[in-house]
């Protein structure tokens, strides 16, 4: 389950090469970073959390899946436990079949009708638009997210 929770991040974090300063790598300090995500005050299982780095932040970012407590724990995408202090933009993505149940594994999009679980206004990465952020700063950082589905998308964050 986590495995196709975070081959599906992966595949959908392949489109944001450039976003961040640069690979992690020899150098790159790395902020342990864990946390709670919760929708509608219910904790939120099985979803993947992104940091997405805003200008001026290093690194690519970090994510992590959530547990059935709503608790994740950030790796960047070298499995690095963590990831660099700066600024972040927050988004949520949770794919399962159309009835809520996870995604078998090696299914086809086509195979199994996939949809996204979370509000739209959670999942885009839009910087001139933020709706959830992080600011990651050592020696750790927690943070605790609360999702609200009935929330409206600021100006900008889905182009016409």
């Amino acid at each position: 389950m986590r495995f196709a929770l975070c081959g599906m991040a992966s595949i959908l974090l392949m489109g944001l090469p450039g976003c961040g300063g640069g690979a992690a790598g020899p150098g790159l300090e790395m902020i342990p970073v864990t946390g709670t995500a919760k929708l509608d005050g219910k904790p939120l299982a099985a979803a993947t959390v992104l940091f997405n780095p805003l200008p001026g932040t290093k690194g690519n970012g970090g994510y992590g899946v959530t547990d059935a407590e709503g608790k994740f724990t950030l790796t960047d995408y070298q499995e690095v436990p963590g990831c660099p202090p700066g600024d972040y933009a927050v988004t949520f993505t949770k794919i399962t079949q159309p009835d809520g149940s996870p995604i078998p594994p090696g299914a086809q999009r086509g195979e199994v009708g996939m949809e996204e679980q979370i509000p739209k206004v959670y999942t885009v990465f839009a910087p001139q638009a933020v709706v959830t952020s992080a600011k990651v700063k050592g020696p750790t950082s927690s943070f605790d997210f609360v999702l609200d589905s009935k929330l409206r998308p600021p100006p900008g964050l889905f182009p016409r």
